[in-house]
């Protein structure tokens, strides 16, 4: 039995592996799907349920991916495993500076 708040942040964070519904049936057509470049990252996901359990951690560590990325990809997972269906949203262009 895991002590101390470790622990129970471990225990925690293992969720379920949703079933690929619609259009999305891989890791590829997800990423794809969600936009930001994220598809170049596809074949670093072994599965589908790969794509579900890789700890942000993981993605830094093995993958190589970057924070934004991460987030991006980690945000998504979540908000499929609640149902809403991928789309792409595009980033703003930044302001202009002015003097």
């Amino acid at each position: 039995m895991p002590l101390g708040i470790r622990g129970l942040h471990e225990a925690a964070a293992k969720k379920s592996v949703p079933a690929p519904r619609g259009d999305i049936q891989d890791p590829a057509a997800f990423l794809n799907k969600i936009g930001r470049s994220s598809a170049q990252f596809a074949d670093k996901f072994k599965s589908w349920e790969h794509l579900f359990t890789a700890t942000s951690h993981e993605m830094k560590k093995d993958m190589g991916l970057n924070v934004q990325q991460r987030r991006w990809i980690l945000s998504w997972r979540e908000k499929y495993r609640q149902g809403v269906d991928p789309y792409d949203i595009p980033l703003k262009p930044p302001k202009k500076k002015t003097k």
